[in-house]
């Protein structure tokens, strides 16, 4: 498993980690999240779905009903998941197999616990499943009270058979950023990162080259002999 841990000080940090892993996922995988009550699981599953181009509004904690079925539609932003289902579990009332039984647990998952390949399972409380998809990422979320009430610390492992998709190496090691231009929450796999799209990234630049931007300090030799 290959890992990587960002600290996020505000919620639309974190949404923009989410945002990154729903770019590299594909059907068939399945995401554990871990992290205790209130930590923040469903939220990040708001704005996966939300990446995937699943209306956000109708993301909900599927606690009283175990599991949620959400289409990604077939003209969606994220092309490997066009026309997949994001399946949202939570596990924690589970009683036992019988209540997945029940729920059509078969419809998005193989008899050896993998996901259909026109499903992504996201799976909250997973210890508490009788069977586990293998070959699982895990994203555990966890409260950082010191750096702030909002602040999260995530650490994501994915699976070494990810690892030669696109994007993976830096949702692994870049923390998410805000976009100098548009000063919104940018994921560490966007292809103009840091800025939030390649016109914020121009207006940066016609910033710079008209001289509205300046430096804090006169410059130096040392500092182009930095570059």
């Amino acid at each position: 498993m290959a890992r990587g841990v960002h600290r996020t000080p505000h919620p639309d940090a974190t949404a923009a980690i989410a945002r990154g892993l729903a770019s590299v996922l594909r059907g068939g995988d399945a995401v554990e999240l871990r992290g205790e009550l209130g930590a923040g699981k469903t939220t990040f599953v708001r704005a996966l779905a939300g990446a995937a181009g699943i209306d956000d509004r109708i993301v909900a904690s599927p606690t009283f009903v175990l599991v949620h079925v959400y289409p990604a539609p077939d003209g969606g932003p994220l092309a490997a998941l066009r026309g997949v289902r994001l399946v949202h579990v939570d596990a924690y009332r589970l009683a036992g197999a019988d209540d997945l039984d029940a729920l059509g647990w078969d419809q998005w998952f193989e008899a050896t616990g993998a996901v259909r390949d026109d499903a992504v399972a996201l799976i909250e409380w997973p210890e508490r499943l009788p069977l586990r998809p293998a070959g699982a990422a895990v994203v555990r979320i966890e409260h950082a009270p010191r750096d702030g009430a909002e602040t999260r610390l995530l650490a994501i492992e994915l699976p070494d058979a990810w690892l030669a998709r696109p994007g993976v190496k830096d949702l692994l090691e870049r923390p998410p950023a805000v976009c100098p231009t548009t000063r919104v929450w940018v994921a560490p796999t966007e292809p103009t990162y840091p800025f939030a799209s390649a016109r914020a990234r121009d207006a940066d630049l016609y910033g710079w080259l008209t001289e509205k931007h300046t430096l804090p300090r006169p410059a130096k030799p040392e500092d182009e002999a930095a570059e």
